[in-house]
C-alpha cells in the first residue's frame, strides 16, 4: 500500500485509501483537479493525467465549467476522475454525459463524494448524494458496471469530524481519529448486520462506472 500522507480528514484518508485500489490505463482526465493533486499517485496502472479545473489560477491543463460543453473531443480519454466534484455542481448531469461523450468504449469513470460532511464552498457547495442517487445518476448518462462503496462507515467516524476542528494539536487529533475508528470497528465485529454503523453513517462514497462496449 502506498504511503498515505498525514491528514486531519478522516474522509480524506478514507478517499486515499480507496483510491488505490483503482487502476486506469491510458489517457485519464481529472475534474476538478489540480497537476500537483497526492491521489494522482495512489492511482494503480499505466497512464497520463490532464487536469481540468474552473479556476484558471490552478495551473491545470484545461480551464472550463464541467456543467457546460467541454473543449473536448468525444472517445478521447480512457479514464475520467472526479474526487469530490459532484456535490459543488448545481447541474451534475451534464457532466456526467459529458465524461461519458470523451471516454472511450469501455473507458472508466471513478470519484468520490462526502455525504456526513460539513459545508465546503469551492466555490459553492449544493448537494450530497446517497448511494441511490450516485447509481441513478451514472445509470442515466450511460454508463454500466456501476459500483458505489461506503467510506468511513459508523456514528463514531460521524463523531470524529463533528469535533476535530476544536482540537487545537494534531496529535490530539490523531488520537481521536483512532479512538472513532477503533470504537465503530469494535461495534461492526460485535454486530456485524448493524446497517448503522455498516450502511447508513458514512461519512463519503467512491463510485466507479464503465463505458459499454461497443
Amino acid at each position: 500500500m502506498t504511503h498515505l500522507a498525514p491528514t486531519r480528514s478522516l474522509l480524506r484518508r478514507e478517499e486515499y485509501k480507496a483510491i488505490q485500489s483503482v487502476v486506469l490505463n491510458g489517457e485519464v482526465l481529472d475534474i476538478g483537479g489540480v497537476p500537483d493533486a497526492l491521489y494522482h499517485t495512489h492511482i494503480k496502472g499505466s497512464h497520463h493525467i490532464v487536469t481540468a479545473n474552473i479556476d484558471p489560477t490552478t495551473g491545470a491543463d484545461y480551464t472550463f465549467d464541467a456543467q457546460k460543453p467541454w473543449p473536448l473531443p468525444s472517445e478521447s480519454f480512457n479514464g475520467v476522475v472526479c474526487m469530490n466534484v459532484l456535490e459543488h455542481l448545481y447541474t451534475p448531469a451534464p457532466m456526467l454525459a459529458e465524461a461519458r461523450r470523451v471516454l472511450s468504449a469501455e473507458g472508466k469513470i471513478v470519484g468520490t463524494v462526502p455525504f456526513l460532511f460539513h459545508i465546503h464552498a469551492s466555490p459553492d457547495d449544493y448537494f450530497r448524494y446517497t448511494k441511490s442517487a450516485l447509481t441513478r445518476l451514472l445509470s442515466d448518462a450511460g454508463f454500466t458496471h456501476i459500483q458505489v462503496k461506503e467510506l468511513g462507515t459508523g456514528a463514531f467516524a460521524v463523531l470524529y469530524h463533528s469535533l476535530v476542528g476544536f482540537m487545537r494539536w494534531n496529535w490530539m487529533a490523531s488520537f481521536f481519529m483512532m479512538l472513532c475508528t477503533g470504537i465503530d470497528r469494535l461495534i461492526y465485529k460485535i454486530r456485524p448486520h448493524n446497517q448503522m454503523s455498516a450502511v447508513e453513517f458514512p461519512l463519503g462514497y467512491i463510485f466507479e462506472a464503465s463505458v459499454p462496449k461497443k
